[in-house]
């Protein structure tokens, strides 16, 4: 090998070794700029409102793609998810959203002349009713004396009419229960494309109106 022959090698290597540095920090920096660290970047709400209990947004984790934010009322009691997930297809992201269509059971009438359906399965009494392209089942434990199922579906009926759940929303489902469900079993979700987002929280009402003041 010529002395020239070596200048150029020794060159060429020193060039792809500066454009590989280079190229890391470039990746490093994009991945940062992806991260999430605040609510407003996200289509998550600050804080949510209802029946006087108020949670707020506690930490944010993720990236713009995939990301939660934990929720949490001033005395601890009360805590909520707001989570997004980016999806393959928007044909998977749709199969994620638990979407019940017409069922059978007996007739129910809610607030402003909502048509629902009612059935009693393994101790609980299901009122199922579609709004749009939302599915919203109310759930009440029959081992709850004070549980009413249709006046628990009316109330939450009420408040869906009060505000509107996401627009962008292909497709959306509401499952909610009348007792304070601790394992946040408490569930509104929606997809947008191949993006599905879901809220989970221990109270019904404040998990509805968190998905009421998402952007």
């Amino acid at each position: 090998m010529t002395k020239r022959t070596k200048k150029l090698w020794i060159t060429a290597a020193s060039s792809l070794a500066v454009l590989a540095a280079l190229g890391s920090g470039t990746a490093l920096t994009m991945h940062a700029a992806n991260d999430v660290s605040s609510v407003s970047q996200t289509t998550a709400p600050t804080t949510a409102t209802a029946d006087s209990t108020k949670v707020s947004a506690k930490s944010v984790s993720g990236t713009k793609q995939n990301y939660t934010v934990k929720y949490q009322d001033k005395s601890g009691d009360q805590n909520a998810t707001f989570q997004k997930k980016t999806l393959g297809t928007s044909q998977t992201a749709n199969k994620e959203v638990d979407y019940v269509g017409k069922t059978d059971g007996a007739a129910v009438k809610l607030t402003n002349s909502t048509k629902a359906v009612s059935q009693g399965v393994m101790g609980h009494t299901y009122v199922h009713w579609n709004t749009g392209k939302w599915s919203i089942t109310a759930v009440t434990n029959n081992a709850d004396a004070a549980g009413n199922p249709q006046q628990f579906a009316k109330q939450i009926n009420k408040q869906l009419q009060k505000a509107t759940l996401p627009a962008n929303a292909k497709s959306g489902s509401v499952t909610v229960y009348s007792g304070n469900e601790g394992d946040q079993a408490n569930t509104v979700k929606w997809q947008s494309g191949k993006h599905l987002y879901t809220v989970n929280g221990e109270d019904a009402a404040t998990t509805v109106k968190l998905a009421q003041n998402a952007d």
